[in-house]
């Protein structure tokens, strides 16, 4: 679905647009040293040069780069100018920072509020005079990284923090960082990025594309400005950019019964990313609870089009789920050609409750013959189709469609029925398949142990079958056990020096480590130089056995940030060369 810009054209067209956003200009950015208008050195001339270099696309670009000398204090960067502010409106910020040869000193990126006295406020309300949205040692020496904060405006009550850090290769949110808001006396901002206290002068940091903008709708996706072409062909796309922290309808979303029956909140999709989630908290009446019927999208009658939505009921199963559409001029028909004014995919109550569906629905072009019934309801953690539902066709004359997804009837005031990622997709080929549309993958397959009495004791996705069998039946033993697999055939496996000769238990038993161990938001994954030799690869699962992320490395150390995952249980499975395995436990508390 997403691809990285491979070609210098793209690229500028795109910092093109993007830029007229900018309240930093960087044009003013020539090769040379020092300061230059509207960005003020920080350290001295010798410390702070431009020069042309590979940037985070591949391309050649201007970048600035820290030179620091052998002092313990300012080595390179700048403070911006300051520009004019409303301080009710929220800011973003962003930079791109590559640090090579070692992690002497350390990385900074801020803001300031400034104009005589300082107007920067944590989001618990209390002043900070010198607001970081991050310090530290980026994850990596020698790659690029993309860094977004957010200055919220005065009147902002969330203590949610939207910035994050981005891996400059694959686009994924990485970490997250410290967002901030402003004092209602607020007046100005300016943007500001350092290295300070580096006294290894092999080492350099390099700065690009730093911006600062009102966030207004107007400016340019993340996607946009890590470099990635988002060819998401969802019709909904752009109502689903206005999903917002917040209660009732939003832009493209109108509120199906009361405000209050209607909020978004971070949450926890189907594979443990933190997303916002649409929200359902029925009232004591039977009548609407929750969710929405979208804006109108343009739609032809000779094209067919497939709904899809996420959903996850709690508590009970009172009241009813549905799913359906709408089209207009009276447009939506059955297969038999037979008008339906209220057209649902499905209405009823989900296999089970406290988990996540992905619900499926069709709606055929208008010369459409066929009369078998494509949609379904697909389990969230196997991706198994458990349930056909209801195809649809459409009239002629039929020129738009809208997406529609509710709780009704439901009376039990404790009952929370949870909506995500609703898309509107022609079906033309070019659209999302089912599996991509569960994020999770294609390869991989769903893995169940059991104990010798027969109960289930691990389930698991894995990446590639050469290397993940199912371990025999066993009592069960100590957390962070080490499990033998069954080895591959041999002609699967390349012949490699540091083979296992011996069972991993006996070897590798006191040489995996994580700690610390419950952690509250960073733990380390210490692995022994044997085991780095003859590992296959390191997956993340949460306690749905959900695969969460395939951790790549070179390094014995691993960092791992579990800042914004759910409390509960985690297990890092790390995939050894002859069908070895290793299953660690992790507790985020």
């Amino acid at each position: 679905m997403k691809t990285r810009l491979l070609y210098v054209v793209v690229f500028l067209t795109i910092t093109f647009s993007s830029n007229s956003q900018n309240l930093l200009n960087t044009n003013t950015w020539t090769v040379g040293s020092g300061s230059v208008s509207g960005f003020g050195q920080n350290g001295t001339n010798s410390e702070n040069s431009r020069e042309y270099g590979i940037g985070p696309e591949g391309t050649n670009v201007l970048l600035w780069k820290a030179t620091p000398d052998a002092s313990s204090n300012a080595d390179g960067g700048w403070n911006s100018s300051y520009s004019n502010i409303d301080h009710t409106k929220t800011y973003r910020f962003v930079i791109w920072l590559k640090k090579t040869n070692s992690n002497n000193g350390t990385s900074y990126f801020g803001f300031h509020s400034y104009d005589g006295a300082h107007h920067s406020l944590h989001l618990s309300g209390t002043l900070n005079s010198n607001p970081y949205f991050w310090y530290g040692d980026l994850p990596q020496l020698n790659k690029w990284y993309m860094l977004v904060g957010y200055v919220h405006g005065s009147n902002y009550s969330s203590t949610i923090n939207y910035g994050a850090m981005y891996d400059g290769d694959t686009g994924e949110k990485i970490r997250s960082i410290t967002d901030f808001k402003f004092k209602s006396s607020a007046t100005k901002l300016r943007h500001r990025t350092y290295l300070y206290y580096d006294t290894n002068t092999s080492d350099r940091q390099y700065f690009y594309a730093p911006r600062m903008e009102l966030v207004d709708g107007n400016e340019p996706p993340i996607e946009d400005l890590l470099g990635i072409n988002d060819d998401d062909r969802n019709l909904l796309k752009n109502y689903l950019a206005n999903w917002t922290v917040g209660s009732g309808s939003v832009a493209g979303f109108g509120q199906n019964g009361t405000t209050s029956e209607n909020s978004r909140e971070l949450g926890r999709n189907h594979i443990g990313e933190e997303v916002i989630l649409w929200k359902a908290i029925p009232d004591a009446s039977s009548n609407a609870d929750g969710g929405w019927n979208t804006g109108w999208v343009g739609a032809s009658a000779s094209i067919s089009y497939r709904f899809s939505v996420w959903i996850k009921k709690t508590t009970s199963n009172n009241g009813s789920t549905y799913f359906g559409f709408y089209a207009n001029d009276s447009g939506s028909l059955r297969l038999d050609g037979t008008y339906n004014s209220n057209p649902y995919f499905f209405a009823g109550d989900l296999p089970k409750l406290n988990r996540w569906y992905l619900l499926v629905g069709y709606v055929h072009k208008s010369s459409h013959t066929g009369t078998s019934n494509t949609g379904g309801i697909y389990d969230g953690i196997t991706g198994e189709k458990v349930r056909t539902i209801t195809d649809y066709k459409l009239k002629s004359t039929v020129t738009a469609l809208r997406h529609r997804s509710y709780l009704y009837y439901d009376i039990n005031i404790l009952d929370r029925q949870y909506f995500y990622q609703p898309r509107i997709d022609e079906v033309n080929g070019n659209e999302p398949t089912i599996t991509e549309l569960f994020h999770i993958n294609d390869d991989s397959k769903l893995l169940l142990s059991y104990d010798i009495a027969g109960n289930q004791t691990q389930a698991f996705y894995c990446g590639n079958p050469d290397y993940c069998s199912l371990p025999a039946a066993k009592k069960e033993e100590e957390n962070n056990e080490v499990n033998e697999l069954p080895s591959v055939a041999e002609g699967d496996m390349n012949s490699e020096e540091n083979e296992l000769s011996e069972d991993p238990e006996q070897i590798f038993e006191n040489t995996v480590r994580i700690y610390p161990n419950p952690t509250t938001n960073y733990a380390t994954l210490s692995l022994s130089d044997d085991i780095l030799k003859n590992m296959h690869s390191i997956n993340l699962y949460n306690a749905n056995s959900v695969l969460l992320k395939n951790i790549k490395t070179n390094n014995t150390n691993i960092q791992l940030d579990m800042s914004n995952m759910a409390v509960g249980m985690y297990f890092i499975h790390i995939h050894l060369k002859k069908g070895k395995s290793i299953t660690k436990k992790i507790v985020k508390k």
